[in-house]
């Protein structure tokens, strides 16, 4: 006759209890990091809406370094670039301060870095709330970006209708990794910095020309993100008739599905 079972459920029962306490725990820390992410991410925009950093002021303050103009230039982007200011504004400042190979080059490097650096606050901040929610076609978009993490960090850079600095947060709280977003800023961000980058020596020097030849690259780019966007919108996740179809009847799957379940 085989031994009775109760005083082994009894045993294993004050074991689990720990572990079903430390859920509820861990979903209210990651709640509260993600409610932080969130509310630094909005004063950081309301902030700078407010100060509202115009070209002239940036110029200003980076001839007033001199000799340290382009450690300004890299570190004051990187920090313009966490606080939500526009990546084409400070390529044009660099453009129009150091000409359009060492603005573009000095902004990239600011630009990037202060990419990261916000990917990694919403990666500490916002993953594991953004994880544990997901569901339906947020679930699917989620997973097509860490299938295509380069690709889409690189779209997500062309794109003229995506925020640059808030999509360094939303990066960081999906699976992408550092290394393949890291790549996919300093190959996507290139091409437009560059130009406005052009944009801003041709207008400090007064070529009309260049300007022009600047600004019809800015455009150019535009079109091809604005190409790039409906293209990936053509190509977004959608949810297969097959997971609506789960825990229906044969019949009624056979309908959603045109599939036999034979």
């Amino acid at each position: 006759m085989p031994p009775p079972s109760a005083p082994t459920d009894v045993a294993r029962g004050p074991r689990q209890a720990p572990q079903t306490g430390r859920r509820p725990r861990r979903s209210l820390t990651a709640a509260v990091r993600f409610g932080v992410l969130v509310t630094l991410v909005a004063g950081l925009g309301l902030t700078t809406l407010i100060m509202h950093p115009s070209r002239h002021s940036l110029l200003a303050a980076a001839h007033s370094s001199h000799v340290l103009a382009p450690l300004v230039a890299v570190v004051g982007s990187a920090l313009l670039v966490v606080a939500l200011t526009p990546r084409t504004l400070l390529a044009f400042v660099g453009g129009a301060l150091f000409g359009t190979v060492a603005g573009a080059g000095y902004t990239i490097l600011g630009v990037t870095a202060g990419a990261v650096l916000s990917f990694c606050i919403g990666r500490v901040l916002g993953r594991d709330f953004v994880a544990s929610h997901l569901r339906g076609r947020f679930a699917l978009l989620e997973q097509a970006v860490a299938r295509r993490g380069l690709l889409a960090v690189m779209v997500s850079r062309l794109i003229p209708l995506v925020p640059f600095g808030i999509s360094n947060y939303a990066l960081g709280t999906a699976s992408v990794g550092l290394v393949r977003y890291l790549v996919g800023t300093l190959l996507g961000a290139a091409p437009a910095t560059v130009a406005y980058a052009a944009l801003g020596s041709a207008t400090m020097k007064g070529d009309s020309g260049g300007a022009a030849y600047a600004g019809i690259a800015v455009a150019v780019l535009a079109v091809a993100g604005a190409i790039g966007t409906y293209l990936v919108w053509r190509r977004r996740p959608r949810r297969r008739p097959e997971a609506d179809a789960e825990g229906q009847s044969p019949a009624a799957a056979h309908l959603l599905t045109g599939t036999r379940s034979d």
